[in-house]
């Protein structure tokens, strides 16, 4: 028998637009069921890995938006497949029609329209990502891996699904290994705070290195589901709690209070998180560019903390912080 066809997922809409008409165009394709639309303009190609992390919230971009220099901007639409790519394009183009008044020419600018099938869009980089270790006893290891036998270092196994945190960049392998340190050096058992969780990597990673208890905080429930996951696959479910509720003045008592966010974020929670400190207790902190640590520095101690240790790369500031 035949393996049955293959049915597209998606439409995709590309085109290029003047700038001032981007606003209505992009509503348009949102009121048309678009799941996602992209972007494009000269100052966005050389960013790098370090360039900013394009969200739908300006203030966890890494830098200020990249400003858009030319007249014009690409869009890229990604809709239900429905009728079609040429349906799709073509109520799209009737659309533009209208717009010919306030924006001249819009209406015959070029339409590129395609089908795209449904697909794993991590297999890719899951190829490319091995196990690796990180400070002196730790093995971050992909879940559908298995490491060497005879592994001398703890493994923590992980599937990052949509959340963040693999341990492979800077900011997170940097607060590994201060994590490390601080568990060796501070009392058994601690108490862990992990404030945007992500992949629970981080909270994880402290129970795995000795501490009694963590708990994982992240806004988003993909990613509070993905670290409960997270915790069950390394065995200590029974030691960890991951919820979606903000960090508020309720958080308590934790020996260690980790981070891993962006400045404009630490700033902000700066208070709450000086607050969630049991006495004697360190702060860690990571995702903080070279030119934002001053302000990160400043909200902290105003919060009644003082930077007690830091490590640095090229891009990236990782800290840990008491009370001053």
């Amino acid at each position: 028998m035949a393996a049955p066809p293959k049915v597209p997922a998606w439409v995709e809409l590309r085109l290029t637009v003047p700038v001032a008409a981007q606003d209505a165009v992009t509503a348009f394709l949102a009121a048309r069921g678009a799941d996602g639309i992209q972007e494009e303009h000269p100052g966005l190609d050389d960013l790098g890995d370090d360039g900013p992390i394009v969200t739908g919230d300006p203030r966890l971009w890494a830098g200020d938006a990249p400003e858009n220099p030319s007249e014009e901007v690409t869009l890229s639409a990604w809709l239900p497949a429905g009728d079609g790519p040429e349906a799709e394009a073509e109520a799209l183009r009737g659309w533009l029609a209208g717009l010919e008044g306030d924006h001249p020419g819009v209406s015959a600018v070029e339409i590129a329209a395609r089908t795209v099938e449904e697909q794993d869009w991590n297999a890719p980089w899951k190829a490319l990502w091995r196990p690796t270790p990180v400070g002196r006893n730790l093995l971050i290891c992909p879940s559908w891996l298995e490491p060497e036998p005879g592994e001398p270092r703890r493994v923590l196994r992980l599937d990052p699904g949509m959340a963040f945190g693999t341990g492979t960049h800077f900011t997170t392998a940097s607060c590994l290994e201060l994590l490390e340190d601080l568990l060796e050096a501070g009392p058994r058992g601690a108490r862990v705070l992990d404030v945007g969780t992500g992949t629970g990597i981080l909270a994880v990673a402290s129970l795995l290195l000795g501490a009694g208890h963590a708990t994982g905080i992240d806004l988003d429930p993909a990613a509070v589901a993905e670290a409960r996951a997270n915790a069950a696959c390394n065995g200590v479910a029974d030691r960890f709690e991951a919820t979606g509720a903000p960090l508020d003045e309720g958080a308590r008592g934790f020996d260690l209070v980790l981070a891993n966010l962006v400045a404009e974020t630490l700033v902000d929670l700066a208070p709450l998180l000086a607050g969630a400190l049991a006495p004697g207790g360190t702060l860690l902190t990571s995702g903080v560019l070279h030119a934002r640590a001053g302000r990160v520095e400043a909200a902290l101690g105003a919060a009644g903390l003082t930077q007690a240790r830091e490590r640095r790369d090229d891009a990236w500031v990782t800290a840990a912080w008491t009370r001053a």
